[in-house]
């Protein structure tokens, strides 16, 4: 039977470096940027294109579909019709099937993503 180990024993330095990560989305994209659109926005980044959709996003993170459509929107140009995203990702409609959708890097999300992987390969 393994013993369990309360969570004062993980290494501290797991601790800094997410804080870390998570400040270099907010000085490279936005101060307030939220957790959940950094989550999606490396989805993105790590898997090939045609594959992050709000389904995918709202089976990932178990999280509504309202609420994966919304962190997905807040990555592109217009997060609604009077508020702008953060530009990072566009959509594109499935060849296949006219209603489906995923989100792709902009160049913008290019350039971030770069700026951003030397922060993640510490």
């Amino acid at each position: 039977m393994e013993m369990y180990q309360h969570p004062s024993a993980y290494p501290a330095h797991n601790s800094l470096k997410f804080r870390k990560q998570i400040e270099a989305f907010r000085e490279t994209i936005h101060a307030e940027i939220h957790p959940m659109q950094m989550l999606v926005f490396l989805e993105v980044i790590n898997n090939p294109p045609m594959t992050v959709s709000v389904s995918y996003i709202n089976d990932l993170l178990v999280i509504t579909q309202a609420a994966a459509s919304r962190h997905c929107r807040a990555l592109t140009e217009r997060y609604s019709p009077s508020r702008d995203g953060y530009g990072l990702c566009t959509w594109i409609q499935c060849p296949k099937d006219f209603r489906s959708k995923y989100l792709q890097l902009t160049e913008k999300g290019l350039l971030v993503a770069e700026k951003l992987r030397a922060n993640f390969q510490k």
